[in-house]
């Protein structure tokens, strides 16, 4: 082991002795700044290489010689840094060490990502035998682990505490590793039950049985005791004899169930983990699933990161004697379309393995320019993404709302609301938003989805509150409710988005698209510049999504689209010509456009209010409004509008059209920097129910018709940094419900008859930092639930009936919300 500890000991001396050099020379003036920072910038990231040889060097013996190849790598670029000191004034030395440290630089790189993680693929796959070995002698239950294991080691130390973690009383603890197919939670468990530390702790009581979504559990505890003739009446029985045993071994236990799958999707609860479960003390149960169990700890394994997935790749595609020279940036190309994901890094780096470079830029090509899929590479990595969707029914809504989430770009968060607009028309959602979210928590519980929540309520703020304020008068007025997340203001899906991992998405697409074109569902075209697939003249979808980029231009006139009724325009253009097929849509109940591009996108060819007569709900996302303002306000079926970071301008102020919608009941602005007041024109939409306008900063007021919509319940102001005051004719919306003016920072008061306002039980006023006094006529209301932080309740401790909810104040928002404010003043 000398030897071993010798090489990680000299090349930690080697790699700190150069970088001191570095820092040396950059003391002083130097003509090579430049270079020799972008030199230290590699030994930074290569540093945790040497970290990796490190650890594997603690457990192998090798001998003195491997030192030659790092220590030589080192020394060299030492020597040619010092003399590169010397250079004072000589204009040819100055270039050409210039030129010698450029090449420094970029062999270093290449030599750390190829030369030095083939030895330490070398030396993994040999602890990984030895570790073999071990197992066949230590017990047969543990199964043995296949091939090198990347970036892991980590994982398992962070795992391995969660495990052993002492539990309350006799309480069985339960982990449960969690992720999509292909990630590695069984390799992780396996790991963990060959380390040092584990085996020591539990000895020879570690039990290993996979358990798959149809488990027969009397042979799963058959194969656990190592009966041959064990006959079991039923599961129970199985289930009272694996209790039995448990009882008489009296020691420390670990039972791992791999691939547990629940009963239903619906109830987690009802699961096989859950049926193992013994009140035993030093009894343990580690699960692995693609499910997320809520009721049990959970380590969600996350995906490997840039360095580890290159160098999984590498011993994938790379063997220790490597006959062609592969450019390490072809490599990285490949890497980024593997998406980090373990099982299609190994599959496509073993597809490249002993291949030419020719080879290597034709994979490249067809995975980058989209005309294969990784799913189409081998079907190992479809089937094990897919058998995900197996806990669901074929035609299950949750399965259709998952296929929906591939009508949008990679990389981009979906946000919540608008597939609540999409679920409420396909599939009879409530607008409130709970079904909706009731089925992204089922996708972010099965890893097909991650929800993303924004605000919550902190308990031990509100303690830390209750104590200050104790003893102030009226102090029994205040309720101090904890809550995950604040109440519901416009519906549950606001502030909320989810992220898709591409590989799910391209499955997504990939189920979408299993029935020939026209006789599709839903349709999905990614163009992006490519030649159009060939369509029918008549699309039969009834959903459509298009994603486009700024090289698209053709536009389809001579296709029709007559039984859409969800269309989805994902594209990214300066100016955009929409397709003439939308004057065909006659059945369009939904319209989503967002220009994904950096400038307004200015909207040609919009459709006559006459062509889409049955939209409901329209989304506008980063376009210039000034063109369709008229058309948009003419549509005599429209009920919901949003507005998402817009160019809004004078586009409402100009004149009232013909016929201006008189169904529209629901209105978003969100981020339209250039909105000053609320235009005139809305306050004749006189059926508006809820007014959701949020981070807007350029909003300064509303003017005093605003009080015209007087069948408004819910009015949404947040963050709208700039807003002065609120206009006193709002005492004429008697049915006001909720009111938010979250994050209002400059408001300085509310109206005085706000208390004329007989049905509002709700107000939010997190962050008003420029509200010192209250209206009196707030005592008039019956009761009124408050929501706002330490700061405003102070406000409201002399009003009766108020039951004041605390938020936590998030300063880093209220900092950022601060300096936008600023920079549009």
């Amino acid at each position: 082991m000398a030897g071993g500890l010798f090489l990680g000991a000299v090349l930690g001396v080697a790699v700190t002795k150069l970088s001191d050099v570095i820092i040396d020379v950059l003391k002083k003036p130097s003509q090579f700044s430049s270079e020799l920072t972008k030199i230290r910038e590699t030994i930074t990231r290569i540093k945790p290489i040497f970290d990796e040889i490190e650890k594997l060097t603690k457990v192998l013996d090798r001998p003195k010689h491997e030192n030659d190849m790092f220590i030589a790598q080192m020394k060299g670029a030492e020597a040619l840094i010092l003399k590169c000191k010397r250079v004072k004034w000589n204009l040819y030395k100055r270039y050409s060490y210039a030129l010698k440290l450029d090449a420094l630089n970029k062999s270093m790189l290449e030599f750390f990502r190829f030369d030095v993680q083939l030895v330490m693929v070398r030396d993994q796959k040999v602890i990984m035998s030895m570790m073999k070995g071990d197992s066949s002698r230590s017990s047969c239950r543990i199964p043995s682990l296949k091939g090198s294991v990347i970036g892991f080691e980590d994982r398992v130390r962070k795992l391995k505490e969660m495990v052993l973690k002492d539990s309350v009383g006799d309480e069985c603890s339960v982990v449960v590793v969690s992720a999509p197919g292909g990630c590695g939670k069984t390799t992780l468990v396996t790991m963990l039950c060959h380390d040092p530390e584990i085996k020591e702790n539990f000895g020879g009581n570690i039990y290993f049985a996979t358990i798959s979504d149809t488990p027969n559990l009397k042979i799963v505890i058959k194969n656990l005791l190592e009966r041959k003739e064990a006959d079991f009446i039923n599961d129970d029985d199985a289930i009272n004899q694996w209790g039995s045993f448990l009882g008489e071994n009296g020691s420390e236990v670990l039972l791992v169930l791999d691939d547990v799958w629940p009963d239903s999707i619906t109830n987690l609860s009802d699961s096989i983990i859950n049926r193992f479960k013994f009140n035993l003390k030093g009894y343990k149960i580690l699960a692995t699933s693609r499910i997320t169990f809520t009721e049990f700890n959970t380590y969600q394994l996350k995906l490997l990161n840039e360095q580890d997935a290159t160098t999984l790749f590498n011993y994938s595609a790379f063997s220790e004697h490597v006959n062609e020279y592969i450019p390490y940036n072809l490599v990285d190309k490949l890497v980024k379309c593997c998406k980090k994901h373990p099982l299609t890094l190994s599959v496509i780096g073993g597809l490249l393995k002993g291949k030419p470079l020719v080879s290597w830029r034709i994979m490249l090509n067809k995975l980058s320019d989209g005309q294969q899929s990784v799913l189409d590479l081998h079907q190992s990595i479809e089937h094990c993404l897919a058998r995900s969707l197996d806990v669901f029914e074929e035609e299950s809504v949750i399965k259709q709302c998952y296929m929906d989430l591939g009508l949008f770009p990679e990389d981009e968060k979906i946000s919540a609301t608008m597939l609540m607009d999409i679920w409420v028309h396909l599939y009879n959602h409530d607008e409130h938003g709970f079904a909706t979210i009731e089925r992204l928590l089922e996708l972010s519980y099965s890893n097909l989805a991650t929800l993303l929540p924004i605000r919550y309520l902190a308990s031990e703020f509100n303690l830390t509150l209750r104590n200050k304020l104790n003893g102030l008068p009226n102090l029994n007025k205040f309720s101090f409710d904890c809550r995950i997340d604040s109440p519901m203001i416009a519906n549950y899906c606001e502030e909320k988005a989810v992220i898709q991992h591409d590989l799910m998405r391209m499955l997504a697409i990939r189920l979408s698209s299993q029935e020939p074109i026209e006789h599709r569902k839903r349709l999905i075209i990614n163009a992006n510049g490519q030649d159009l697939p060939q369509l029918p003249h008549t699309i039969n979808a009834t959903i459509l999504s298009i994603t486009t980029d700024e090289r698209f231009s053709l536009k389809w006139d001579d296709i029709r689209a007559p039984q859409v009724e969800v269309f989805v325009l994902n594209f990214m253009s300066k100016v955009y010509h929409l397709q003439q097929f939308m004057q065909t849509m006659k059945k369009l109940k939904v319209l989503i456009i967002t220009n994904y591009g950096y400038n307004f996108s200015d909207l040609q060819n919009f459709p006559s209010p006459q062509s889409l007569s049955c939209l409901t709900t329209i989304r506008l996302e980063h376009v210039s409004i000034s063109s369709i303002s008229t058309s948009i306000l003419g549509l005599e079926n429209l009920r919901k509008m949003s507005l998402i970071m817009c160019k809004i301008g004078d586009s409402f102020d100009e004149y009232i059209p013909n016929k201006l919608t008189t169904t529209l009941s629901e209105m978003e602005i969100d981020s339209c920097d250039d909105l000053i007041t609320f235009p005139s024109m809305f306050c004749n939409l006189v059926n508006l129910r809820k007014l959701i306008i949020t981070n807007c900063h350029e909003l300064s007021s509303l003017t005093e018709g605003f009080g015209n919509l007087t069948n408004l319940e819910v009015l949404r102001l947040a963050s709208c940094s700039d807003l002065k005051e609120l206009p006193e004719s709002m005492r004429n919306m008697q049915k006001m419900r909720v009111i938010d003016l979250s994050d209002c920072l400059r408001l300085k008061k509310l109206p005085w008859e706000i208390g004329e306002l007989s049905s509002l039980r709700m107000i939010h006023m997190r962050g008003c930092t420029g509200l010192h006094e209250l209206p009196l006529s707030f005592n008039d209301l019956g009761s009124l639930e408050v929501v706002c932080d330490e700061e405003i309740a102070m406000l409201w401790r002399d009003f009766k009936d108020v039951n004041v909810q605390l938020v936590e104040e998030d300063r880093i928002a209220t900092l950022s919300k601060i300096i936008q404010r600023d920079v549009h003043v």
